[in-house]
């Protein structure tokens, strides 16, 4: 018994300290596991059972002052990321947009890549609020498989990508992710601020740039296993592609049952 404990302690150790990199394996919600576990098992449990059991009988929470600040502070991010991607890394040409290998040395440049790592990550956390929102205002409808298995799917990749690989080809996804999420959380904005603005086709463009970003992201982790001379860790494409892979299909069929299945069927 005293020999299984001591292996599992070896290789949680082995995991948790000897492959993480020492940049960020001191941050907060990275130094361990616990956390962000905890957090998505609390996460889950409130919009799947906890607060729809609060809600049963209250009326739906007026919410849309704070959803404004919520939206316009998402709106803020996405778009703080997506210039430091730009300015700092891409249109420098110091990252690579095709295939851009793990940089470890301690450069200004790299402190700032792997502070906006671990600020993506933090984002990713302030996502779960979305479904929260949806929990209290009573729209349980919007709480789909598709929607909370996203949320936690990146939550996981985030707590990964900044403990394990914090910089490097993985930035393409922040970066890409930044981009949609500002158009999402603007068209958010508007939907609640000057809902006779609003065009019913808005929304499923969105979708179909949803799907964009997933099919981008599949090509753009998938080309690094097939492609030698590109230095990334080949194994974070193992690890993210199957969840593009599936959340491009679950989108997919949500875009099929909701825009072109539900067409057919008006006329």
């Amino acid at each position: 018994m005293g020999t299984l404990i001591n292996n599992i302690t070896n290789y949680y150790t082995y995991l948790n300290e000897n492959l993480a990199d020492p940049r960020t394996n001191t941050f907060p919600l990275v130094s361990s596991p616990i956390p962000i576990i905890v957090i998505m098992y609390v996460y889950h449990r409130f919009v799947k059972s906890w607060g729809p059991a609060f809600m049963a009988n209250r009326q739906p929470y007026d919410l849309k002052k704070l959803i404004i600040v919520y939206n316009l502070v998402q709106i803020y991010l996405s778009l703080y990321i997506t210039l430091e991607c730009v300015n700092k890394l891409y249109i420098t040409g110091y990252y690579s947009l095709w295939c851009q290998k793990m940089i470890y040395e301690d450069t200004p440049l790299e402190r700032v890549v792997v502070g906006k790592v671990w600020l993506y990550y933090m984002i990713k956390i302030i996502d779960l609020m979305d479904t929260v929102f949806f929990v209290l205002r009573k729209k349980f409808s919007q709480v789909s498989f598709l929607h909370v298995y996203h949320h936690l799917g990146m939550c996981l990749l985030g707590f990964v990508g900044t403990k394990y690989v914090p910089g490097g080809h993985g930035v393409m996804l922040g970066f890409i992710n930044s981009i949609v999420h500002a158009v999402m959380y603007s068209y958010y904005l508007i939907s609640i601020v000057r809902p006779q603005w609003v065009r019913q086709w808005w929304k499923k463009y969105i979708t179909q740039l949803q799907i964009l970003q997933f099919l981008l992201l599949i090509l753009h982790f998938g080309h690094v296993l097939f492609e030698p001379s590109c230095e990334y860790p080949k194994w974070v494409s193992f690890v993210f592609l199957p969840h593009n892979i599936f959340i491009l299909f679950l989108f997919s069929d949500f875009y099929i049952k909701e825009y072109i299945l539900k067409k057919n069927k008006r006329i």
